[in-house]
């Protein structure tokens, strides 16, 4: 059970990436902020499904440690389903399931969006509550141009303080995202390659105990 918590961890934190609401606030620097989010949820909403490639380096600043994954996440709707290394996350929209690759286990609850600080299945749809947000300027990345804007959750109980997000400039598309958590963690997540409206089976969200011969089940439901 301790390595199931470890993956459920590691899916906490990643579901971090998946969705950033906003609430609005007045100021130059936040129309600012306003026009980028409103034109990159109108880029994501018209897709209907994603396939993205991503990394994620968790940084320690009390320790000076950090460990990094690579990952693919799969989203259709309100389905998901994301491979790192050693474990998989699969979700219908009604039920989850954690697969531990090392243990040959899968955990199953059912899914409760309201249980949890971000949905998932929402990816990309970015700034609809809860946030405020403002604009702080740019960076480069290579040949790109990238608009940075900080966002501050307005539910202070948050596990997490700040969301740095990196916007693409020329593609409109999430580049970059960094989550600075009050344990001191900071999480970042580089997009790879994102592939819009691919086609995706709904049976390819869920889990199937067939294809993991002698997996042990724990059922949570």
């Amino acid at each position: 059970m301790h390595k199931m918590k470890k993956a459920l961890t590691l899916f906490t934190v990643l579901s971090l990436m998946l969705v950033i609401p906003m609430a609005s606030i007045s100021g130059i620097e936040d129309n600012t902020s306003s026009q980028l989010l409103s034109k990159l949820s109108k880029t994501y909403k018209s897709y209907k499904s994603i396939k993205a490639d991503f990394t994620v380096n968790i940084r320690n600043k009390q320790t000076n440690s950090s460990v990094k994954q690579s990952g693919t996440l799969h989203q259709k709707g309100k389905k998901f389903r994301v491979t790192m290394s050693g474990q998989e996350i699969y979700c219908d929209g009604k039920t989850i399931w954690t697969y531990l690759e090392d243990a040959n286990e899968v955990q199953i609850s059912k899914f409760d969006s309201k249980a949890m600080d971000i949905n998932p299945s929402e990816l990309f749809t970015i700034y609809e509550k809860g946030f405020e947000h403002k604009y702080v300027g740019q960076v480069t990345d290579g040949t790109r141009t990238i608009d940075v804007v900080e966002l501050t959750p307005t539910d202070k109980n948050k596990g997490y303080f700040k969301v740095k997000l990196g916007i693409d400039k020329l593609a409109s598309k999430i580049k970059e995202m960094s989550v600075y958590s009050k344990n001191g963690l900071i999480t970042t997540y580089v997009i790879q390659k994102l592939e819009p409206n691919v086609s995706i089976n709904d049976s390819y969200f869920k889990f199937n105990a067939k294809d993991k011969p002698g997996v042990i089940e724990i059922d949570l439901r």
